[in-house]
């Protein structure tokens, strides 16, 4: 604007940096939101009451520093870091169990395909005793005569000893003819079958290029940081060279606010590829299945509610003790 008071500029130039300007200032909106959007995800994932309105109003500092060390895994061979995906990958334990009650499926409906024979047979006693029915008194009808009063002692004694048994023997065959519901619910339980079998063997396939990839990452997103430091490294001399050029009168302001771009462009590459490195090294450590044991967090405890031992916070280091007070030298 000062420029173009004195006529060294044209007006269509100061309404270009109005608009670079209000689109700065829109996505400087946009950022803080997104920032605001992902401090109130972290805070509902680690508060129980986000109501409250210190909690809501707090900020969240990150305390997990991305180092560019380079990982225990990175110098692990491939195989290896494949075989301990394979053991703890809950998903691969899922379609093996998937697939194994697919084959107890089979080997029942097989079963229902099959002759089924019942042997059965029992065994039994039965006793007759009491007075005689005043109908058949004096033996004159016909189905009295040989009936001999008996009382409990003797009903009993016969029961045991089986004077009058009960016995029988029996055998059932039961032979399916063309069980079609049964045959489609065996063709159906075979399909299941190679539908889990083809689907471990995906998961098998795409653990494995999928750790591979991630090992490959992270030495890729380890370069790029590199660069994105070393141009944010420059930028920044760049920037310094050109605020002592302004100081002695070498410079312009424009160059001065143009060599500031540049450096917030360098930072803003540096935290994107940070960002990046930091994304791909917890995605090897989600295909492994050893996020919690890295950190130092059990399930158990979390459960319980009684924390034994304390979570491993990367980039933290403990308290130096303090140095002891030195002895007074006496004048």
């Amino acid at each position: 604007r000062k420029q173009l008071e004195i006529g060294t500029l044209a007006p269509l130039d100061v309404v270009n940096s109005d608009s670079a300007v209000s689109t700065d200032k829109q996505a400087l909106i946009t950022s803080q939101s997104n920032l605001e959007y992902q401090q109130l995800l972290i805070k509902q994932a680690i508060a129980r009451n986000t109501n409250d309105p210190q909690v809501a109003a707090a900020p969240v500092i990150p305390t997990d520093r991305v180092s560019l060390d380079r990982l225990p895994e990175e110098d692990v061979q491939i195989e290896d870091l494949v075989k301990q995906a394979y053991v703890n990958n809950p998903q691969i334990e899922q379609a093996m169990l998937a697939m194994k009650n697919n084959e107890i499926s089979i080997k029942a409906l097989k079963n229902g395909l099959l002759p089924t024979v019942d042997v059965f047979g029992f065994y039994g006693a039965a006793a007759i005793g009491g007075a005689w029915n005043p109908v058949c008194a004096g033996g004159a009808q016909t189905g009295c005569q040989g009936l001999a009063q008996r009382g409990y002692g003797g009903t009993f004694s016969d029961l045991f000893n089986s004077t009058n048994p009960d016995k029988a023997v029996g055998l059932s065959v039961n032979i399916p003819i063309r069980n079609r519901v049964a045959q489609a619910d065996q063709a159906r339980s075979q399909m299941e079958l190679r539908q889990s079998q083809m689907r471990l063997q995906q998961l098998y396939t795409q653990i494995r290029m999928l750790v591979t990839n991630a090992q490959f990452a992270l030495t890729n997103d380890r370069a790029a940081v590199q660069a994105a430091q070393a141009a944010r490294d420059f930028q920044l001399q760049s920037l310094d060279s050109e605020q002592k050029k302004y100081r002695l009168g070498a410079s312009t302001t424009a160059n001065v606010l143009q060599q500031e771009r540049n450096l917030a462009t360098a930072e803003n590459s540096l935290i994107s590829s940070t960002a990046a490195y930091a994304r791909d090294r917890a995605s090897l450590y989600q295909l492994l299945a050893n996020t919690l044991d890295r950190y130092g967090i059990s399930l158990t405890d979390a459960a319980t509610g009684t924390i034994n031992q304390a979570p491993v916070i990367p980039g933290l280091t403990a308290p130096k003790d303090p140095e002891p007070p030195k002895p007074l030298t006496p004048q």
